[in-house]
């Protein structure tokens, strides 16, 4: 460390000061300011400099930079400083000092020389110099008349304060000397201590007085104008009220100006019932008592428009005719007869028995992409309707079906009603969709709400907690979507008419692709017949190969790519210097893998040959059927039972009484008395990322069971479903049409169904029932003779009956 007697200055004129390290508060040339100064390194630089001449340099930085000072470590330097004088150094009890400081001349600052145990730094005092001129004399004027203004703003400023400011000659200082003031920020008192040139420092001073002049005289503006708003708000209050009271008197009606009597007159001519009336009339009189400009006015204002806006007349929709719905219907939609038929049904009703008809809530279920939503769309244009779409999916809020109570900021009417104002129509046809994916949460349970949206006998007189007034919704024609029945609560699905509707066949697909995808998809993409045409052989394939659902949603997405793959050549084929290229594009079923890639699935029989211990089921799902082979295989071991493939609880009892039965018959079937305590039987269904559950698979599991036992193979043309007792019995399932449409798809030529489902073949498509032969059953002994290639020796087996 250096001592004080080795410090040199670095030039001639340079002067070696302890170094103070002041916060934001800039202590200007010609400024006195009393400091109150704790312990540290700018403590220490005063305690000497107390002992020398009285001098420090005085440099301003950051609150945040402070801490870099007061430690050891050696920080970058401000390029200027301020010579000051120690006018008082009195140390106090509590370890600080009380300080005066007297601010002399700017100083350039070169270097720190000394860092412990305070900093010293040479430095170059910096003198201004004396100028006069008229430019000057000019800007020193305008400053010192800026302060004035500054202080007629601010006010409650000492007049011997303006009165130095007056007296100041010298340009340097005057700028020094202003920047004390409220409108400069360290910022800007740091800009003007590092600006040396006088005139410079005065510009700088005057740019910001005139900033800061401009921002006060807009914010007196604003408050002026808040101020005449307010006041010309009760004065026009006054003003109405006494206008009232003139026409009154004079008996004089022209009050079209008044909104409040607007209001009245919109009332007047409302057709509308007799409390939807007065609901108003009691609005508009509070309105009028408490103002227009009142807080509450525009929450009125909003439930007015609501009360206003609504239809609450009755429409009247003309004849309807059932020969031009039936047309419309097959129109829009390719097969569909029972449900066809019914919609042909409610219309006929509605056309004879009219207004006193009860609509019936109609909830169409059914997998994805097999027209739910656009049969609604068809019923509304057959009918000459609105029609109104509301999703149900995801809704957990109970007031997104009822509405808010007024009492919360923002409220609104529930969807129901905001439909009937949007569409301005009160018997529109009202799809509300996935009414079977609606959640329940601590917001309440919107199924609850739609009970009274969905009650022909309650409907009605339905009450919006937002309007809080009846709306007539009997008129309306409801109709629900889902995809399946079960999530829906029980007395939700007691108020609908549940129509199921049921996968397409091969057949169906094709004919809805030709009458309507491809035509929709190749207008959509711009293409015109004789530019584009799809084979029945490469739809067939795309149905087959590509698609694999009971819908058709996918196969339109799968037409889409073939027309955007052409679309693209056609464009491409009109630029200038392109290559040419057809006309037109034929796309049959050997073109669809250069367009679309290699099959996806495969079609056909899910076994190559015929199996032992493996046997074809069929299962029901949310998006249609599909088939699955089930897989038995004992293995030496001890008589234990092992289920793989994702199964459900109920499935995995349902394996269980199948292996009790199979042992009750070891005898019959021919199968050894030890064979079960020495053996370990596996069961397996393949793909076991998908869960599985439900009893129908009773008796493909048994049959497997059996085969794999018996050393008989299964039929692979043979597909089954059931639940089986413990007895052998077959009893009955569920999703006959999605399984059967399953089996269809994949080349099964034999269906073995329990005969309980027998009454439910007369509703499958005609070309299911001519492609399968269907055989009802009811026990286990037919089942193996169908299902097994040599059927082991049982009881006497029933005989077979084909449908």
């Amino acid at each position: 460390m250096l001592n004080d007697s080795d410090l040199e200055p670095a030039t001639k004129d340079a002067r070696l000061l302890p170094l103070v390290v002041l916060g934001e508060m800039v202590i200007m040339p010609h400024m006195t300011i009393p400091l109150q100064v704790p312990q540290g390194k700018s403590y220490r630089a005063m305690e000497r400099a107390w002992d020398e001449d009285h001098e420090v340099l005085l440099i301003f930085v950051r609150e945040n930079e402070l801490e870099g000072y007061k430690s050891a470590q050696s920080q970058q330097l401000p390029p200027t400083g301020v010579i000051a004088r120690l006018e008082e150094f009195a140390k106090l009890p509590d370890g600080t000092a009380r300080v005066i400081l007297e601010g002399l001349h700017r100083a350039v600052i070169q270097s720190a020389i000394q860092i412990q145990p305070f900093y010293r730094v040479s430095c170059l005092p910096v003198f201004d110099t004396d100028v006069d001129s008229m430019e000057i004399q000019a800007l020193m004027d305008t400053v010192k008349q800026q302060v004035d203004e500054f202080v007629d703003h601010l006010g409650e400023v000492p007049q011997e304060a303006i009165q130095f400011v007056h007296r100041i000659e010298r340009p340097g200082h005057l700028a020094d000397i202003v920047t004390w003031g409220p409108a400069f920020d360290f910022r800007d008192r740091l800009d003007i201590l590092n600006t040396l040139d006088p005139m410079a420092r005065l510009r700088k001073a005057n740019m910001v007085l005139a900033r800061q002049l401009e921002l006060l005289k807009l914010r007196a503006k604003i408050q002026q104008d808040t101020k005449e708003v307010l006041d010309q708000s009760q004065r026009e209050y006054f003003l109405r009220e006494q206008m009232r009271v003139i026409r009154r008197e004079l008996g004089e009606d022209d009050d079209s100006d008044d909104p409040i009597d607007e209001l009245r007159r919109k009332v007047a001519e409302l057709t509308a019932p007799d409390y939807v009336k007065n609901q108003a009339l009691h609005e508009i009189k509070r309105l009028a008592q408490q103002g227009m400009n009142s807080p509450e006015a525009g929450v009125i204002r909003t439930y007015l428009d609501w009360l206003l806006n609504l239809p609450w007349a009755e429409e009247d929709h003309g004849e309807i005719s059932i020969v031009e719905a039936q047309k419309v219907l097959d129109q829009d939609h390719f097969g569909l007869e029972r449900v066809k038929e019914r919609i042909l049904e409610f219309l006929a009703v509605r056309k004879l028995a009219g207004n006193k008809m009860r609509s019936p809530i109609l909830c169409f279920v059914g997998p994805p992409g097999v027209g739910k939503t656009s049969l609604g769309r068809s019923i509304a244009r057959s009918l000459n309707r609105q029609f109104i779409r509301t999703s149900l999916g995801g809704v957990r809020d109970e007031a997104e079906i009822r509405g808010h109570r007024r009492t919360y900021i923002g409220a609104m009417p529930g969807r129901v009603i905001q439909g009937m104002k949007s569409f301005k129509s009160n018997s529109p046809v009202y799809i509300l969709d996935e009414v079977d994916k609606v959640g329940t949460d601590f917001r309440g349970d919107p199924t609850s709400a739609l009970l009274e949206v969905l009650d022909p006998e309650q409907n009605n007189t339905f009450s919006d907690h937002y309007l809080e007034i009846p709306f007539d919704l009997s008129k309306v024609i409801f109709i629900a979507t889902a995809n399946q029945l079960e999530p829906i609560p029980g007395p939700l699905r007691d108020r609908m008419e549940i129509i199921e509707i049921g996968g397409y066949t091969e057949d169906e697909k094709l004919g809805i692709a030709r009458g309507f995808l491809v035509p929709k998809q190749r207008e959509f993409h711009g293409l015109h017949p004789e530019q584009l045409e799809i084979t029945d052989g490469a739809v067939l394939k795309l149905v087959r190969e590509y698609t694999r659902e009971a819908g058709v949603r996918n196969l339109e997405r799968e037409l889409a790519t073939l027309c955007r793959k052409v679309a693209r050549k056609v464009a491409a084929s009109t630029e200038p210097g392109a290559e040419d290229s057809p006309a037109s594009y034929l796309i049959d079923t050997d073109d669809v893998p250069t367009y679309l890639g290699p099959e996806r699935f495969t079609f056909g029989l899910a076994e190559e040959r015929d199996e032992i211990g493996v046997a074809t089921g069929v299962a029901w799902t949310s998006t249609g059927g599909d088939i699955l082979s089930i897989e038995v295989l004992p293995v030496k071991g001890k008589g234990g039972l092992l289920l793989t493939g994702h199964l459900g609880d109920v499935m995995k009892e349902s394996a269980q009484a199948a292996v009790s039965y199979v042992r009750s018959k070891a005898d019959q079937l021919g199968i050894a008395t030890n064979y079960f305590e020495e053996h370990n039987i596996h069961i397996h269904i393949p793909e076991g990322a998908v869960p599985k559950d439900g009893p129908s698979a009773g008796i493909t599991l048994t049959t497997a069971l059996i085969s794999a036992m018996t050393g008989q193979p299964v039929r692979r043309d043979v597909a089954m479903t059931g639940e089986v007792t413990l007895r052998g019995k077959v009893l009955a399932i569920g999703g006959l049409k999605e399984k059967t449409l399953a089996a269809h798809r994949a080349g099964i030529r034999t269906f073995i169904l329990p005969k309980e489902n027998a009454k439910d073949i007369v509703e499958l498509p005609e070309k299911v029932r001519q492609d399968l032969n269907l055989i009802p059953v009811t026990s286990m002994d037919e089942v193996l003779q169908i299902a097994l290639t040599a059927a082991p020796i049982v009881e006497v087996i029933k005989p077979v009956v084909t449908v």
